[in-house]
């Protein structure tokens, strides 16, 4: 989740900085960071990680 908040970081940086491609890119890139942060937040990913997942 660590990675996810230092690109959310920098794609604000780069939409910021006003350039087309750097602008573009940074869009992309928020837009990548938030979705795998989301999805790093779904129930089977936590329990899967926590250790709270049960014995089958």
């Amino acid at each position: 989740m660590t990675w996810q908040l230092f690109q959310i970081i920098g794609s604000i940086a780069a939409i910021g900085s006003g350039g087309g491609p750097a602008v573009a890119g940074g869009w992309a890139a928020l837009v990548v960071a938030v979705g795998v942060g989301v999805l790093l937040m779904t129930p089977s990913v936590v329990a899967a990680t926590s250790g709270t997942r049960s014995e089958d």
